[in-house]
């Protein structure tokens, strides 16, 4: 595919993200598997540009926006992008060519005119110039006084590819050598032991090494919740929320396959995913419950650790899922927030006295982490917090790892994980 027709096809797929709630990986997955004939260096290109356009999308409406065009406009928005990064080429993109978008009409041209005068304005809004909307920017601002440019600019990059290691199956060492005699540099991780790392996406699940179950893919800051857990052999163990199970197989490694985890969410199809990544991991200890926290409670003995991963907005993971920041409103971070302590409230009933829960988002607001803990201390006296640094300090955590009550605190700014927090609650013993 040449140029042109490689931005028809990021084109195409702008449009279908913004119509639909996939996220953007599964939208541009599930494009690539229908078009087998794209080579890996077209589909590196497309992704690169697709993910371009949607990490600085609040920069291209603000500008469209103020030149009165359409900011819905996928074609609008690509032209936007290119005016302001490669503007020399947008001819030859946007030409006759059978496989492009077509060539620019009259109106178009005149856009690309006056965009052309604009970028060399420097009055750009700060919600703009850091792809932040208004309003969460006010949030931001507000946890982070000192650090929010450095927390949101740290946003708006590329994510490395973050491996786990099986380590029943493998050991990092040898899944590093695996991965580099198939072509494919992996660094360890610095702060999980069992992590790897590449700042190349590479087709890493046609490698025998991937099919074999030796690695799953997994950003360190989830390794680090797995971690967390503290989770010994022989436990029992509750991952509510599991969903694909990506941390109930960190969880199951980490217990040497000795106990009993329950994958437990109300999604039956969420939970169908994790089956085969079972089977391939070689885990006999996972069983999968499609209920919710309050059903289980009724249905199982109390645990030893209860893990709960809650739903949230997801402005740790903006670097992997930028067109999310542009999904959320503050009625859903209020949704999210109650929903979160309903969990809290239901998983302290599962876990039996001396037992722990651990809460967990992917978060970076506090209405979401500190302030749940706070809410859930104070409406549970029988549980206290416990500092995480007093068993992870094998993990390295820097002291950017940790906040001023030892609760694991992660963020691509600080330590270039997804954005992790995590609180510990020990339940007093009879």
């Amino acid at each position: 595919m040449n140029q042109a027709g490689r931005t028809s096809a990021a084109i195409e797929l702008l449009e279908t993200i913004s119509n639909v709630r996939e996220p953007a990986d599964i939208v541009i997955s599930e494009y690539f598997r229908r078009r087998r004939y794209a080579g890996s260096g077209d589909r590196r290109f497309i992704r690169n540009l697709v993910y371009n356009s949607l990490r600085h999308m609040g920069f291209l409406k603000w500008q469209l926006k103020e030149n009165g065009a359409d900011t819905t406009n996928s074609r609008n928005l690509m032209i936007a992008n290119i005016m302001a990064n490669n503007p020399s080429e947008l001819e030859s993109i946007f030409c006759d060519n059978r496989f492009s978008a077509g060539a620019l009409s009259n109106e178009e041209v005149e856009l690309t005119q006056r965009l052309k005068s604009q970028n060399k304005v420097n009055d750009v809004p700060q919600w703009a110039k850091l792809n932040c909307p208004e309003w969460l920017l006010e949030k931001f601002i507000s946890n982070f006084p000192d650090t929010y440019k450095n927390e949101l600019e740290a946003l708006n990059v590329s994510a490395p590819i973050d491996l786990r290691v099986n380590e029943l199956k493998s050991s990092r060492e040898l899944v590093q050598a695996y991965l580099e005699d198939d072509g494919y540099l992996f660094t360890p991780t610095p702060l999980s032991l069992l992590g790897l790392r590449s700042s190349i996406w590479s087709p890493l699940l046609n490698t025998k090494s991937y099919r074999d179950g030796l690695f799953q893919i997994q950003d360190e800051g989830s390794q680090m919740i797995a971690c967390a857990v503290n989770a010994r052999p022989g436990e029992k163990i509750a991952d509510l929320c599991a969903g694909a199970g990506g941390k109930s197989l960190a969880l199951a490694a980490i217990m040497k396959n000795e106990g009993q985890i329950i994958a437990a969410d109300i999604s039956s199809s969420r939970l169908n995913r994790i089956k085969p990544r079972i089977k391939r991991a070689g885990i006999n200890i996972i069983n999968t419950a499609p209920f919710d926290a309050s059903a289980l409670a009724q249905a199982i003995d109390p645990l030893d650790r209860v893990l709960i991963d809650a739903p949230c907005s997801g402005t740790g993971t903006w670097r992997r899922h930028p067109e999310a920041r542009w999904r959320l409103n503050s009625e859903q971070l209020e949704n999210y927030v109650k929903v979160q302590a309903d969990l809290l409230r239901d998983g302290a009933k599962l876990v039996r006295p001396g037992g722990w829960v651990i809460y967990a988002t992917c978060s970076l607001l506090k209405d979401e982490n500190e302030d749940q803990v706070g809410a859930f201390l104070n409406n549970h006296q029988e549980f206290t917090r416990l500092p995480v640094k007093e068993y992870l300090d094998d993990h390295q955590l820097m002291l950017t790892g940790l906040d001023g009550e030892s609760n694991l605190s992660l963020s691509p700014a600080r330590s270039n994980t997804d954005g992790v927090f995590v609180a510990v609650f020990e339940k007093a013993s009879k």
